[in-house]
């Protein structure tokens, strides 16, 4: 007959395991993980510095957390954390404005499942500009963005609008967001009436891309002359169904991507 184990010792192992359970338990819930997203919204930057594998972002709306003013207020961003767009992984440089989420972990704030935005630079009359930004809200203002003022909350389908203050005859616009997003955001808000059922939309084109816009669709028109010195852009004008215009304005973001 096998011979019985003492119980004393028995129930001693078995405190011992429990001891060692219940303090590996509360080690975990005192020690944070090594990364927590702080907040299931994405909030829109500029990248500020890129290093090829990693670099910095600048937020441009406020940031809740104790730990927002480290780093001078920038967040880390990590090559890794870069996510694809449409099956493309974004080219990280100076200046690209980005979405994003935001994590915390010992070393402070950083981005996670980064996006690079696309641009799309529109015109509008003054009084037009005047009359849609009656209910934009307040103007925000970053040193990174000269020479402009922006809006994060115009409309949800974007991440950015930017309003330039060139002195100009009209108003320029840069809308930025994902590509789909800023085609229908620019037909729907910043396109005027083109006849009884089409829509007219300009947009700015730089010189030196005009070749990629020859085969769009919508037949577009391009402006004989630049219609803005610095850097010189000719103005080309879609008129076209809205869903025409939409199509249009997506094969153009493309083509100024090399997509």
């Amino acid at each position: 007959m096998a011979r019985a184990k003492p119980k004393g010792k028995v129930e001693a192992t078995q405190w011992k395991v429990k001891e060692e359970g219940e303090a590996a338990e509360a080690r975990a819930q005192a020690e944070p993980p090594a990364r927590q997203r702080i907040r299931e919204t994405r909030f829109v930057g500029l990248i500020t510095e890129w290093r090829g594998y990693m670099g910095w972002l600048q937020p441009l709306s406020k940031i809740e957390h104790d730990q927002a003013s480290r780093h001078w207020g920038l967040l880390y961003v990590s090559q890794s954390d870069v996510t694809a767009v449409d099956g493309v992984v974004p080219w990280m440089r100076a200046g690209r404005i980005v979405d994003f989420y935001v994590y915390s972990d010992l070393e402070g704030l950083g981005a996670e499942e980064v996006r690079g935005l696309s641009p799309l630079r529109v015109t509008l009359s003054h009084g037009e500009a005047k009359t849609l930004l009656k209910t934009a809200g307040s103007p925000q203002w970053s040193e990174y963005l000269t020479d402009s003022e922006y809006y994060l909350n115009l409309t949800k389908g974007l991440g950015l609008v930017r309003k330039y203050s060139w002195q100009l005859p009209f108003v320029t616009f840069e809308l930025w967001g994902l590509i789909e997003d800023v085609a229908r955001e620019a037909v729907l808000l910043f396109s005027s009436q083109g006849g009884a059922t089409d829509r007219r939309l300009a947009l700015l084109l730089p010189e030196d891309q005009i070749a990629k816009v020859e085969h769009l669709p919508a037949n577009p028109k391009v402006s004989t002359h630049a219609v803005v010195r610095t850097p010189p852009c000719r103005s080309l004008t879609l008129e076209a169904s809205s869903e025409e215009c939409t199509q249009a304005v997506v094969a153009f973001l493309k083509a100024m991507e090399g997509r």
